[in-house]
Order: C-alpha cells, then sequence, then structure tokens
C-alpha cells in the first residue's frame, strides 16, 4: 500500500525551534518546504533535510503558492526581532499580510476529502496577565491589557481566518514559554553573550519572579502534535515547569560564565536596557501546559533548565568554551 504524500511549508525552519522540529517531522513521513532569507539558511536547511525556498514574510505570493501546495503549515517567524524592532505595532501589518497569504493559500486547494488543512501559528504565554495569587494561568485566563509584545490582535486574526474558511482551514496557536531552551541555544545563549560582553549578569527587581520553561524539542514536539490532533481555535500553551524564578536561571548562567549578578529596579532596567527586554526580565508568568497534556498527549521529556544550563552534560557547557 503507497505511502500518503504529506507535505509541510515551514516558516522560521532555519530558527531554534524550526532546527529541532524539521528531523522530527521527516521522522514522520513528512515532506518539509521552508522559507528561507539567506544563502546562510539555506545551507542549514539542507543540512536537516530540508528543502529551501527563497522568500521573506514580505514575499506573499511565494507564501501563497507554497501553502496552497502543502498538506500543512507550521508559522514560527515573524518580523518582530526581541530587543531590536522597537514596537511590535511597527511590523504588525507585515506579519498580518503573511498570515492572509499563508490561510488563502491554504483555503484554494482543499483537500479531497473534505477535511480542513492544518495550520498551526506562534505566540506567547506572556500575552497572558498573571493571577493575582501567584497560581497558573491556562489558555482561557485573561489577557494582559499590555503585553510586551502584542501578537495576541495577530493570533485572534488567525484562529478567525480558521473560523471563516468554510472547514478548509483548521487554525491553532502554540503560545512557547518566555524561556525555551535546550541545544545551547535561544535566549539563554544571548544572556550568556550578554555576561561575557557585560561581564556580568543582570536581574530585575531581585529575580524572584517565576517564569514557564519548556525545553525545545518538547515545543517542537507540541507543534506537530496540534498539527495532527488540534481542534480549530485551540490555544495550547507550551509550558513544562512553571516554578523556577528568572533569578534562579540566570544566577545558573552568572555560575557557569563566572560573572557577578547585579539586581537592577525596574525603571533603571528600562533606562539601561530598553522596555522589552527590562519587562521581559521582570515578568511573572506561570502558563500550565495541562491542555496540552490532556487533549494532544504531550509529554515533555528535556532536561530541567537549571541542569541544561548548569549540569555536568547540560547543552549550555558547551556554549562557554565558544564563546
Amino acid at each position: 500500500m503507497a505511502t500518503t504524500t504529506k507535505t509541510l511549508f515551514l516558516t522560521g525552519g532555519s530558527g531554534y525551534i524550526g532546527s529541532a522540529l524539521i528531523p522530527l517531522a521527516l521522522s514522520r513521513n513528512y515532506t518539509i518546504r521552508a522559507l528561507s532569507r539567506t544563502p546562510q539558511s539555506d545551507a542549514k536547511l539542507l543540512s536537516l533535510g530540508a528543502t529551501p525556498v527563497r522568500g521573506d514574510l514580505t514575499s506573499l505570493s511565494t507564501l501563497r503558492t507554497e501553502s496552497a501546495s502543502a498538506t500543512a503549515v507550521i508559522h514560527l517567524a515573524t518580523a518582530f526581532v526581541f530587543g531590536q524592532t522597537p514596537s511590535y505595532a511597527s511590523i504588525k501589518d507585515i506579519d498580518t499580510a503573511a498570515l492572509d497569504a499563508i490561510v488563502s493559500g491554504l483555503s484554494s486547494t482543499p483537500n479531497p476529502d473534505g477535511t480542513p488543512k492544518p495550520l498551526v501559528t506562534t505566540s506567547g504565554t506572556l500575552l497572558v496577565r498573571p493571577n493575582a495569587d501567584g497560581s497558573e494561568t491556562d489558555e482561557f485566563s485573561p489577557l494582559d491589557t499590555h503585553p510586551l509584545v502584542s501578537r495576541n490582535e495577530i493570533t485572534a486574526h488567525g484562529l478567525a481566518l480558521g473560523e471563516k474558511s468554510n472547514g478548509r482551514v483548521r487554525v491553532m496557536d502554540i503560545r512557547l514559554a518566555p524561556f525555551v531552551y535546550g541545544r545551547g541555544g535561544s535566549g539563554i545563549r544571548l544572556f550568556m553573550q550578554m555576561a561575557k560582553h557585560a561581564g556580568k549578569i543582570v536581574t530585575v527587581g531581585g529575580g524572584v519572579n517565576h517564569t514557564t520553561t519548556v525545553h525545545v524539542d518538547d515545543a517542537a514536539e507540541l507543534y506537530l502534535l496540534a498539527l495532527e490532533k488540534g481542534v480549530q481555535g485551540g490555544v495550547y500553551n507550551a509550558g513544562d515547569k512553571t516554578g523556577v524564578t528568572v533569578g534562579e536561571i540566570l544566577g545558573a548562567v552568572a555560575e557557569i560564565m563566572h560573572v557577578p549578578v547585579e539586581d537592577l529596579g525596574v525603571e533603571e532596567a528600562k533606562e539601561k536596557l530598553g522596555d522589552v527586554v527590562a519587562g521581559f526580565l521582570a515578568a511573572e508568568n506561570r502558563a500550565s501546559g495541562g491542555r496540552a497534556r490532556k487533549e494532544l498527549g504531550w509529554v515533555c521529556r528535556g532536561e530541567g533548565v537549571l541542569e541544561e544550563i548548569k549540569g555536568e552534560r547540560g547543552s549550555y557547557r558547551e556554549v562557554v568554551g565558544e564563546l
């Protein structure tokens, strides 16, 4: 019996999560085509087993064409660059147009059996207001009225497009934890680079605020589970642990980098680091991944974040020697 060809179109494929997701998707018999902006990204995607497609989020015709040809789409990319883009509002139109193009492409070529084509989008658990009593939030908790990155409007737009597609597209959203870690990459590597440059690690308000963490391999697994099992309009927190504090994470970074920790007040941190970085470091975020576990069968298998940073086999031990 012939195996059904499954083509996955991926944005952000050469990035941190995409690099973990591609091998996983290949192991599940997907053929992968991935948006690529540069020759360097082309080479990386090819090494991972994906076919690069030249373009970026402004290449709307390419996004439509690739989505139309795909069985499914996972949309990881955004025009927002943490610590560089002044505000999400400044690139909102780019992200909106890209999402419109993807859904338009998927809708234009419905499945022969009438089932909707899946699209998984990306946002973050920091969109949600923390509970005053310090308990965990979930996907139905109230949104923060002043989030660091106001991607909630784009997320809502994408989910609404699925509702309006007459059953042709099934849209789900993954809310990533503030600290996605593992494989020696992501924000923790960035903080290590900052520590190397500045000779110190900065915390805000004592670093006592809790945050949500998830290993990159577990996050990649959740994207595929949502693609395969998620319901239209489903929002799923990619949150594993919620009991660790930002101070504990950055303290672990300081330990392996052999630098001191300097604590700043919120206003001083905003002046020195900018509103987005200061707000990120000060944010209280405890987002439960219970819905994904219950509805999608998500199981987290990655090492804890502190073990990954300073454990003998932790991936960030190697990064110290690279910096």
